[in-house]
């Protein structure tokens, strides 16, 4: 094992010694952390506003302190990006973490100094030390993780904002960068393809033991495009260069440079597994010894996860083994998967406080909070399925993230959850309340049932034609009859699982879906234009269940065929 990888194993060991005895009174940890985040920010605005100072327990916090949405506290975070002190909390932020907002506006999460702090440290670096545990050999060689930049522009205070993991990775030791494969300069490439080029030209070159990054598609995409550009690839491995031919901002390429030498001998073993293969080069073959893949695995990506045995066990010998990264976002890391079993991961009580309504009751009051019963960590049930609130030591109070997770067990006395999906995304066009995970099972569903695999796909809910329209990438060649016989699929699986959706289209209240097939790279040229936009690439969640979108000019041209079933 390198140095790089002794001191990650010695870290994470001393992480996962701070984070058990937490798992053992979830209850206790959650008192001390809230009574902590409210003794330490009472002096604060928000703290004075909603009476912290009088607040002795969790009742008290749930009747002073309002739920909010960022809608609710925008002209507020305004003011601190703005420069303006003690608003949220006592610290002023070193960053904000920049995520995607429900009404295409950006989100600006503050980062204080003490969610860099040991709490939150401890999280990561306690899957890591589990990981170890089950997979001995993950840190023998190369880590390949991928990241956002650090730093993607700045608030008018001049507090950059950006991705915390990639702040992380940057500010890394030397020593223990050394233990990864890609130069954080990598992925401050600007251009879609030119940043995946260069990963993979690197990563590529080198025997990698553990590969790390938040969605499967990415993973995809990685090995998609190694196998798309491998002549190109091989050939600057052998001569130690960066093709020219990808577009990258002249001093990124030189510090770039200065880590690449010339390596025949690589070249030779690459250009080999690609001859033997067909011409195919697969990580299976240049990644013989990767112990451990960590991505996500539920929620509404989960079914990427079908199509890694092909890239990485392509003769069905050795298959790698999956960890879920667990449930976390931009504004907190709520879950930490001890296995590699399923998505599960233990709530993280010692890094934040949660709060928990359950769906039901939630949903059949949507805007009367008035009507909702919070439950905290020793109220919530095995099987219970509840939309989690969340506060946290970055000035967040009650915050409504609107997902929906799943208790499927427990750590010790603390329970284990897995992310379901995005809350309030179930589309009711007509009474049939349909889930994205309902679509997800019935697009594998009829993948499995007419061999005709869907690549990437999504289902937009149109009320006005009554009507759901699936938009498809298929796999390879599909021909008119095979479509239409996918779609019948799907309608059948749905009408099978969901009770209500079968009524409705029974009584002809929902009319039958459409398919649209979609032209071949179709996803990726809309992940490439929402990357374009200012976005990030490598933690776009899917959005498999949306509202219709009018068919736009950029669309249409992607639409290769529509099939219609009859009512």
């Amino acid at each position: 094992m390198s140095v790089a990888g002794k001191i990650i194993t010695f870290a994470a060991k001393r992480s996962a010694r701070r984070f058990e005895p937490a798992t053992y009174d979830p209850v206790r940890a959650q008192r001390e952390k809230l009574m902590a985040l409210i003794r330490k920010n009472e002096g604060t605005e928000y703290g004075r506003r909603y009476g912290f100072a009088s607040i002795r327990s969790f009742s008290d916090y749930q009747r002073q302190v309002p739920v909010i949405t960022y809608a609710d506290i925008r002209s507020d975070m305004e003011r601190v990006m703005d420069g303006a002190s003690g608003v949220f909390t006592v610290e002023d932020p070193i960053m904000f973490a920049q995520t995607s907002g429900t009404t295409g506006n950006p989100k600006f999460i503050p980062v204080t100094p003490t969610c860099n702090g040991a709490d939150h440290k401890d999280t990561f670096r306690t899957w890591l030390h589990h990981a170890r545990k089950d997979h001995p050999g993950i840190f023998d060689l190369k880590v390949v993780s991928l990241v956002s930049p650090a730093v993607e522009g700045y608030a008018p205070s001049g507090v950059p904002f950006g991705s915390t993991s990639g702040q992380i990775y940057r500010s890394m030791p030397k020593i223990v960068k050394t233990g990864y494969s890609i130069p954080y300069e990598a992925f401050e490439i600007s251009d879609y393809q030119a940043k995946y080029y260069t990963i993979m030209r690197i990563s590529v070159e080198d025997d990698i033991s553990l590969l790390i990054t938040a969605n499967p598609s990415t993973v995809l995409k990685m090995c998609q495009k190694a196998d798309e550009f491998s002549e190109d690839i091989i050939a600057d491995i052998r001569d130690g260069t960066l093709s020219t031919s990808v577009e990258i901002a002249p001093e990124i390429r030189a510090s770039l440079a200065k880590t690449l030498r010339p390596n025949p001998e690589r070249a030779a073993q690459l250009e080999e597994a690609r001859s033997r293969r067909h011409g195919v080069l697969r990580p299976g073959d240049y990644w013989p010894r990767l112990g451990l893949i960590g991505c996500w695995k539920g929620g509404t990506v989960g079914h990427y996860l079908d199509k890694f045995p092909g890239w990485f066990d392509p003769d069905g010998e050795r298959p790698v083994p999956v960890r879920d990264l667990g449930y976390l976002s931009s504004e907190a890391r709520g879950s930490i998967p001890l296995s590699d079993e399923g998505s599960q991961g233990v709530l993280t009580v010692a890094a934040n406080f949660f709060e928990f309504v359950e769906v039901e009751q939630l949903e059949s009051n949507r805007d009367r909070p008035v009507n909702w019963d919070f439950l905290t960590v020793g109220d919530i049930e095995e099987g219970g399925e509840y939309y989690i609130f969340v506060t946290t030591t970055g000035g967040l109070y009650r915050y409504d993230i609107n997902d929906v997770i799943k208790v499927v067990g427990l750590y010790n006395q603390t329970p284990q959850i897995i992310f379901l999906r995005k809350g309030r995304g179930m589309t009711n066009i007509t009474g049939e309340k349909l889930s994205v995970n309902q679509v997800i099972e019935a697009v594998q569903y009829a993948s499995q049932a007419t061999g005709a695999a869907a690549d990437h796909f999504k289902a937009e809910a149109d009320v006005a034609s009554s009507r759901y329209v699936l938009r498809v990438e298929f796999n390879g060649l599909v021909g008119p009859d095979d479509e239409l016989q996918f779609l019948e699929a799907v309608d059948k699986h749905l009408k099978d699982t969901n009770i209500e959706y079968k009524a409705k289209r029974d009584s002809q209240r929902l009319h039958a879906p459409v398919l649209h097939v979609m032209r071949e790279g179709w996803y990726e040229r809309s992940r490439k234009q929402y990357v374009e936009s200012g976005n990030r690439a490598f933690q776009v969640k899917t959005q498999v269940l949306s509202p219709v979108k009018q068919m736009t000019i950029e669309v249409r041209p992607e639409l290769v065929n529509v099939i219609e079933l009859a009512d």
